[in-house]
């Protein structure tokens, strides 16, 4: 097997995990999102569901974030991919059900892109045959 298959063999699976990171939170942002708390129970099991997703999307953004430390990616890139969970899944952790995690979201979503970009298109370190 080439250098140059396993590179992109292990950027593809680093994307994949960054993407499965965003589709996760967007998931679980839809399902939490109501503005104020209601004992309905079909809103409590979408806020408990809407948390496991979060939750899932944190540990793919950890993921992800130290398989690009440990692949030597550029420190941004990491710190990036890891925005959502530290941001979106830290503040649905830390506070009552509300429309914050959203909030966070606009912020930590498109520096999740960007890392993205950045780790794809890493046009700086070149692979040898």
């Amino acid at each position: 097997m080439s250098l140059r298959f396993r590179y992109w063999a292990w950027t593809g699976f680093w994307a994949a995990l960054v993407m499965a990171s965003m589709a996760f939170m967007l998931m679980g942002l839809w399902r939490r999102i109501f503005f104020g708390y209601t004992p309905i129970p079909e809103f409590v099991e979408d806020l408990r569901v809407g948390n496991q997703f979060l939750l899932a999307g944190s540990a793919f953004s950890v993921a992800a974030a130290v398989q690009a430390w440990v692949q030597r990616y550029p420190r941004w890139v990491a710190a990036c991919v890891a925005a959502p969970a530290v941001m979106i899944g830290g503040v649905a952790l830390v506070t009552y059900p509300n429309l914050a995690p959203h909030l966070a979201a606009v912020f930590a979503l498109p520096a999740a892109v960007a890392g993205l970009l950045g780790g794809i298109l890493r046009w700086h370190q070149p692979v040898d045959e």
